[in-house]
């Protein structure tokens, strides 16, 4: 069943290796264990692929259990849960500055391979970046701030720069060091190696190769050295080629060689990373799982995947289990094998040695690969184990390899809710001990149709491609009917068959259409029933009136609470997006404090004062209509008329709010000569709805006219109004959509 979004107080810390963990909200998992666990329950999370969650529900409380494959990922959550200083974090990096480096320093040495002259005063200078198109044999550019004249700029790398930068060791020993760090003879997998170290420049190879092989003697006390392979992990990552320019932020899944890259200063990596390797306050306790004390708490962490685990715990161990369901990402795990191997040896690569040699991660991979991971926890499973599964950077295929692998394995959807604004699913399962049966293709269809129809009639308005895929094969998950036998007959195209016939859906002439956008792909656009019959009143509208509800109830209130209050009533695939509450709250209150984003609703906007408001309007507009020789009847609508009453010139409809729907789906009335009188402060509200509602859109372009309340004062007040002037400045000020300078946190 829909159940309310769960969100995260915090916004998505800022952690080493960051673009390939995916993206959890601070907060948001110890904020399901409050409302769903005891104090001291254990947890399991059987991927460790964010560090932060299992660190966040240890810090409230509950013992959590970690198995993790990859040495980065265990790794990452052991130092990240140790909350270095910043101090001991410059301290293990000076040891390595002042290591010897033939007659010089190895940090002189270094920030040596980074000389350029500065374009404006001429003198050398240190580059923070080299711009680099793909296959070049030097940079094109170099991106510098001078510490002399001030100049920050990219510019053109000078004939002498060129010269100084190819005076580079040789490539030939580091690269082979760094091929033979990682495998030993097999020369298929040192054949996927080397194509793998394509992603690094001959420099940063170099650099990174001098710097690991300065750490076998390097004299520092074992935390030193932790710390320092921190940095050199965080700077291993900056400056390979998968960094495409001018794009500021990037998520690479696969070693894909970008067109224009950045290739970023090494040593500038290793001081910037210090930062980000400071992501808690305090040290939170994180033992070898198998060491367990008599109070447990903190992080236990297993070295393997969850079907190795040992010692075994009992069956009713656990009453969680919290996965972070990750994207496959082939870029990640070949870096990750890759910096294993140059830190730790050929050993230490053995858990994921075999990500070497797969070059593609399709979907159907990654159902298989998470069904595994959903038939590891079949041992553990009691009826009241709860399991929770956070989706991050969700799209449509992502969440269909997980719910038909949870289904295959047995797993039932029990709960589910989507935020498009943070990209992130949340779902619930529960073990079915029914017979396994798995559905036909023909049976399956007539259930996500009813689904989609089910949730489109809710809504009440048209919804994107992801929406209504969502939809169905939820809706197909919670019935456990997602699996089709047809398609499960191979397992290695299962879910892209799948895929194929939910896309038959937006296929049928009969069942929906689509309503706004382009017609390039089934994701663009909007999409609406033929023929939806009786719908309810547009999400939005339904939306404002709970807000506003809630700001007359409260009157002082916080966007947290707004948010909570909201999702309960908006729950699933419902959740609104921050903006939305946004210009809802714009529209009747005032943030009266920024830092604590505290809102109180405006003076104006009290019931009885708009109440007042609107029979002021209304009368207005009668006084107007008889002076222009108008006959005027009615409350809601007034109509102006001439002769034949039942055929008026004008309809006056008088809102406090934004909320027009339930004249738009009566059809009562033509939108010609229909007018729409509002507050000024709904105009904002009014114009966003019309932006992304088509149907609605469509409906005010067609003769419908819309007056602010400021307007009708001004034209009882004009003492030389005439029908002439009045049909014309009724034109004059349409709503128009502005986007809010504010943010609702």
């Amino acid at each position: 069943m829909d159940t309310p979004y769960i969100f995260g107080r915090e916004k998505v810390p800022d952690l080493p290796l960051g673009r390939f963990i995916p993206p959890i909200p601070g907060g948001m998992a110890s904020a399901w264990c409050r409302k769903n666990l005891a104090p001291g329950d254990w947890v399991l999370d059987p991927l460790g692929f964010n560090p932060m969650v299992a660190i966040e529900v240890a810090q409230a409380g509950y013992p959590v259990l970690v198995t993790v494959n990859n040495p980065i990922h265990s790794f990452m959550l052991k130092v990240i849960a140790s909350a270095p200083k910043e101090e001991a974090l410059i301290a293990a990096l000076q040891d390595l500055a002042i290591a010897p480096k033939g007659d010089e320093r190895i940090e002189g040495t270094i920030r040596g391979l980074y000389t350029v002259t500065c374009a404006d005063c001429k003198r050398q200078i240190e580059a923070d970046a080299f711009l680099w198109e793909k296959g070049a044999r030097q940079p094109f550019a170099a991106q510098v701030s001078c510490p002399y004249c001030g100049t920050v700029a990219e510019q053109e790398i000078s004939d002498a720069d060129t010269s100084r930068l190819d005076a580079l060791p040789p490539i030939q020993l580091h690269r082979a060091r760094a091929l033979n760090r990682i495998v030993g003879r097999d020369e298929g997998l040192r054949a996927h190696v080397k194509n793998a170290l394509n992603a690094y420049p001959a420099r940063p190879l170099i650099i990174l190769q001098t710097i690991i092989n300065k750490l076998d003697s390097l004299e520092q006390s074992p935390r030193r050295r932790e710390l320092l392979i921190a940095l050199i992990l965080s700077a291993a990552d900056q400056v390979n080629t998968l960094w495409a320019h001018p794009t500021p932020r990037s998520r690479p899944r696969q070693i894909v060689v970008p067109n224009v890259y950045r290739e970023k200063n090494l040593w500038k990596a290793l001081e910037k990373a210090i930062k980000t390797w400071q992501v808690v306050q305090s040290p939170v306790p994180i033992q070898t799982w198998g060491e367990r004390s008599a109070e447990p708490s903190g992080v236990y962490l297993y070295h393997g995947r969850i079907r190795e685990l040992s010692p075994q715990p009992p069956r009713d161990f656990f009453t969680a289990v919290i996965a972070t369901i990750p994207r496959p990402n082939q870029a990640f795990w070949t870096l990750s094998a890759l910096w294993t191997g140059w830190i730790w040896g050929q050993e230490a690569v053995a858990p994921i040695r075999q990500v070497l040699a797969r070059q593609r991660y399709d979907w159907n991979w990654h159902t298989n690969a998470l069904n595994a991971i959903f038939d590891a926890i079949q041992p553990y499973y009691h009826d009241d184990l709860k399991i929770w599964g956070v989706i991050a950077e969700n799209e449509p295929m992502l969440l269909l390899a997980t719910l038909l692998a949870a289904e295959t394995s047995h797993f039932t959807l029990s709960k589910y809710a989507f935020s498009s604004e943070d990209e992130l699913a949340q779902c619930q399962w529960q073990k079915d001990n029914h017979p396994v049966y798995y559905t036909k293709p023909e049976v399956a269809i007539k259930i996500a149709r009813e689904k989609v129809r089910h949730y489109l009639r809710k809504k009440g308005e048209p919804a994107n491609y992801q929406k209504i895929h969502s939809a169905a094969i939820t809706g197909l998950a919670y019935e456990n009917q997602l699996a089709i036998d047809i398609f499960l007959q191979n397992p290695n195209a299962a879910a892209s068959e799948t895929q194929k016939w939910i896309e038959t859906l937006f296929e049928q002439k009969d069942f929906l259409i689509r309503v706004g956008g382009g017609t390039a792909s089934l994701e663009t656009g909007e999409w609406w029933l033929q023929n939806p019959g009786e719908v309810a009143d547009p999400m939005i509208d339904r939306l404002e009136q709970k807000v506003l509800d809630h700001l007359i109830r409260t009157e002082i209130t916080d966007a947290h609470t707004v948010k909570e209050t909201i999702y309960q009533s908006f729950q699933g695939i419902f959740t609104p997006q921050n903006k939305v509450l946004l210009i809802c709250l714009e529209s009747y209150a005032e943030l009266i404090d920024s830092e604590n984003h505290l809102w109180k609703l405006r003076e104006n906007e009290k019931p009885e004062v708009r109440k007042a408001e609107v029979d002021q309007i209304r009368e207005a507009l009668k006084s107007i209509g008889k002076r222009l020789n108008y006959k005027t009847t009615g409350e809601d609508p007034i109509l102006w008329s001439e002769g034949d009453l039942t055929n008026p010139v004008y309809r006056f409809f008088v809102f406090s709010t934004a909320i027009i729907s339930k004249h738009i789906q009566k059809g009562h009335y033509s939108p010609r000569k229909m007018v729409l009188v509002f507050p000024g402060s709904r105009a904002n509200l009014l114009a966003f709805k019309k932006q992304r509602n088509p149907l609605l859109s469509n409906f005010l372009d067609s003769g419908l006219i819309a007056v602010k309340f400021r307007l009708v004062r001004d034209l009882e007040a004009n003492p030389l109004l005439s029908r002439e002037l009045f049909n014309e400045q009724i034109l004059v000020d349409p709503p128009e959509y502005r986007s809010s300078q504010l943010a609702l946190f």
